[in-house]
């Protein structure tokens, strides 16, 4: 009996997925923190170096770091940054190239910077903040180091790969915005990004170098961590993808509709799919959701809403109410938008 419960739940699930059809669209996700608005420029500081200059050269021997790996990864978080600000251009950031040392722990933010430090950093970068990497740490991780070396000694390959090569490329760093006009940390936040690395060698000794040099994986690691604490401070793009009804297909109407917005002609779709409205009541009810589909990708919010909801109370089509409440999520998150974007950005 169980069996049977699952082979019935898991048919249909694939009848509605065979009658959806799906359109993806781009949308403006909010900051989730925003400068005071006096802050303009800011300076950014690289503070993770470390005290122990001679620790750092036995560790980077004992674990095989690259030489100067971290700080190769630093300026790719700083750039990683620095592009997902770029977009709207928020603030003016400029980079510090001295480099100052932090904290010997690499995962506990160090003591402060003195206010009199920050002040004279931004007199002499004419900044409004400086916002200071103090925590950073890199690592590679090889995550089949067993199945690699038997792959080796047995001198097994995989047809087109070679030997296979999996790791993991992990940055952990935490910033702080230090705001010289009321001389507080307005920002204080830690970032840990891990990026899969998967590639095959051909030979034991082509093994070794890819592990060895690893740098590359890192840098790219610290780059999208970069990225991620500057999509927390400005507004950046993701996308979602809006399912639509595609059956039934003896509908000419809803077929048609269909048609047109697989060639983007979407005015065309939703006149179809207003047609496909004198059909039965079923089908009436996911024209109705088609044509609030139709209405969000050409960008009129208010009307998706309004066609959703006729969807939903007139012809009982329950996937309309969910939409309608992201529709309604949408224009929240529009709406903070408009607030952190100045007008003519």
């Amino acid at each position: 009996m169980k069996k049977v419960t699952v082979f019935l739940l898991a048919a249909l699930a694939f009848v509605l997925l065979c009658s959806m059809a799906w359109v993806r669209i781009n949308l403006l996700r909010p900051a989730l923190y925003v400068y005071p608005d006096y802050i303009k420029k800011v300076a950014i500081l690289d503070r993770s170096a470390s005290k122990d200059a001679e620790r750092n050269k036995i560790e980077e021997a004992v674990t095989m770091e690259v030489f100067n790996q971290d700080e190769q990864a630093v300026r790719r978080v700083i750039e990683g940054l620095m592009d997902a600000c770029s977009e709207f251009n928020l603030y003016q950031l400029e980079r510090i190239n001295e480099r100052y040392t932090g904290s010997a722990k690499k995962a506990v933010f160090p003591t402060p910077l003195a206010w009199d430090e920050i002040s004279s950093l931004c007199k002499k970068h004419q900044a409004d903040a400086v916002l200071a990497i103090e925590i950073f740490d890199s690592d590679f991780i090889v995550t089949n180091p067993a199945q690699i070396v038997k792959q080796a000694v047995e001198g097994t390959l995989y047809p087109g790969r070679g030997i296979d090569l999996n790791g993991i490329a992990i940055v952990n760093f935490g910033i702080r915005l230090y705001d010289p006009v009321s001389k507080k940390i307005a920002d204080e936040y830690q970032v840990t990004h891990r990026m899969n690395v998967n590639a095959g060698a051909y030979s034991a000794q082509d093994a070794v170098n890819y592990v060895m040099n690893k740098v590359e994986a890192v840098n790219q690691a610290g780059y999208f961590a970069g990225r991620t604490y500057g999509e927390r401070i400005t507004p950046s793009y993701y996308s979602v993808v809006r399912e639509f009804y595609n059956k039934p297909r003896k509908n000419i109407d809803l077929r048609m509709g269909v048609r047109k917005s697989e060639v983007a002609d979407w005015s065309g779709a939703i006149e179809a799919w207003t047609r496909a409205l004198n059909a039965k009541r079923k089908i009436a009810g996911r024209a109705a959701y088609n044509i609030a589909v139709g209405w969000e990708v050409l960008g009129d919010i208010e009307k998706a809403k309004e066609w959703a909801s006729r969807s939903y109370t007139n012809y009982n089509e329950k996937m309309a109410k969910y939409y309608y409440d992201q529709l309604v999520y949408r224009q929240r998150e529009e709406a903070v938008i408009r607030r952190q974007i100045p007008q003519g950005e």
